[in-house]
């Protein structure tokens, strides 16, 4: 089932149990406000029956009078209901005296009276749906007429001197059988419907857009990352919303970018280590074959160019093992706490003879003398020789390698900040983000003839990286380029 089908459904089915809801109880609470009213209608017009009761008990002095003749509070009943569609306990209208006639009571309808008291009227049995009224004492015992304890009776309190001598007791509706006021139910019943099956075509009226509304950018996402799966990498999104959709979209957008870019970034990797490759196998090649045709005389200084070819070659291949070692987490870190100046000094000693070859001096200014880090040893002296041997390399119109090791506090935690600046000619400001790329070199001066490889800083990026640090290029004060190395201390 599709997922606007499945919120359709969801919307319309909820809709419809509301309405439905909201129906019953608005069916129920007119039928039962609708009973309530008549109920209380009854009383009030009862109102002349009480104050006739209250001056006979006044003139009487008791309810003697009336005890157990029902017929003669029957007849009282009769002459105070104004209405003759109110039931009362007399047997049906046809056999029941209207309230003008003066009939003796327990006539006949023809003047003969009947034989016995029940066969008159049966008070046990009641007709269907009656309305029954009854006199009660102060205690609620009946007097005169029909007072059944299970059923349910509104009661008039009759007083009199201040002192409530009885009770009129009137049966109350539980349901609405005839009269106007059952019509008049029925009818706003009809109406309840007819609002809520148009309360239903209005929830399927929304409920479709309103689907259709959460659906398409699924659906436009669905699209964009089939095309994506697929290579099409320049998919984008433009959804103008201001919910997670909006979220989503921007997520997916940062997706097909960063996939882009690395798309990029293979390829462009593919190509220069493919160039890098065939650029030292094209030159000793070249050598050979030279040699093998007598162009060239076979010679030791041949030999020997033939061999810085192969180390050159053997070098790149060396770095990138290096890398990929790392990119597969497969380049092991043993880490101990050691100091960090020791190691400078050491690697720094290394290349003292190979920088002093080249007019550079090494100038070490460790403003603290003990800084420990938890490092792996010999990775740090890879990277401090690969530095080392960077300068060495594209640093050679400068005569100064200034070494700066500082311990600092940073948002409460300590970090060690190595910065290796040297006088040469430098890089220009929009090339120095990408001096820890692969293979990148600067046109100008850090080219192949120098011998690298152009992954000695992209090994240092790694190897700072895995020790949870830092590494960046700038300007130096000094005039030539500037590296920084943060390396955190907890």
């Amino acid at each position: 089932m599709r997922i606007q089908n499945k919120l359709f459904a969801i919307f319309f089915v909820t809709s419809v149990v509301l309405v439905t809801a909201q129906v019953l109880v608005m069916q129920w609470s007119i039928g039962k406000g609708m009973i309530d009213y008549v109920n209380k209608k009854e009383l009030d017009a009862l109102d002349s029956l009480v104050i006739s009761l209250q001056e006979l008990y006044h003139e009487k002095g008791s309810w003697e009078l009336l005890n157990s003749d029902h017929f003669y509070f029957k007849n009282l009943v009769d002459k105070h209901i104004h209405s003759d569609d109110s039931a009362i306990f007399v047997p049906p209208r046809g056999d029941r005296p209207s309230f003008g006639e003066r009939r003796p009571p327990g006539m006949r309808p023809g003047g003969s009276r009947p034989n016995s008291f029940s066969e008159r009227f049966d008070f046990d049995r009641p007709p269907p749906h009656a309305v029954t009224y009854a006199l009660l004492d102060p205690n609620k015992e009946l007097v005169a007429g029909i007072y059944r304890k299970q059923s349910e009776f509104g009661y008039l309190d009759i007083v009199v001197n201040d002192k409530v001598v009885g009770y009129l007791a009137v049966s109350r509706h539980n349901e609405l059988t005839a009269g106007y006021e059952l019509s008049f139910v029925e009818q706003q019943q009809m109406y309840v419907l007819l609002i809520a099956l148009g309360l239903i075509i209005i929830a399927i009226l929304v409920a479709l857009p309103l689907a259709k509304h959460f659906v398409d950018p699924i659906k436009i996402l669905t699209t964009s990352m089939s095309k994506l799966t697929s290579g099409q990498y320049e998919q984008r999104i433009n959804l103008k919303r201001k919910d997670e959709f909006a979220q989503l979209t921007r997520d997916f957008n940062e997706l097909a970018v960063t996939l882009e870019q690395n798309e990029e970034a293979r390829k462009r990797w593919l190509a220069d280590i493919s160039h890098e490759l065939r650029t030292p196998v094209a030159v000793l090649k070249g050598e050979m074959e030279s040699m093998i045709d007598g162009v060239r005389p076979l010679s030791m200084e041949r030999i020997q160019s033939s061999l810085e070819e192969i180390n050159q070659l053997e070098q790149l291949l060396n770095d990138l093992h290096e890398l990929t070692r790392s990119d597969l987490g497969t380049m092991h870190y043993r880490k101990s706490w050691v100091e960090l100046l020791p190691i400078i000094e050491e690697v720094s000693n290394q290349f003292e003879t190979v920088l002093s070859d080249k007019g550079i001096k090494v100038e070490l200014i460790p403003q603290h003398t003990s800084i420990p880090v938890y490092a792996d040893v010999t990775r740090l002296k890879q990277l401090f020789s690969n530095l080392l041997s960077n300068v060495a390399k594209y640093a050679v119109d400068g005569d100064l390698l200034k070494i700066t090791m500082k311990l600092l506090e940073n948002g409460g935690s300590k970090e060690a900040q190595i910065f290796f600046e040297d006088n040469g000619q430098g890089v220009d400001e929009h090339d120095l983000p990408q001096l820890f790329e692969h293979l990148f070199r600067v046109e100008n001066s850090r080219n192949r003839k120098t011998g690298g490889s152009g992954l000695g800083l992209s090994i240092c990026k790694k190897i700072v990286e895995a020790h949870h640090g830092k590494i960046t290029a700038f300007s130096s004060e000094v005039g030539g380029l500037g590296i920084k190395i943060i390396l955190p201390l907890e």
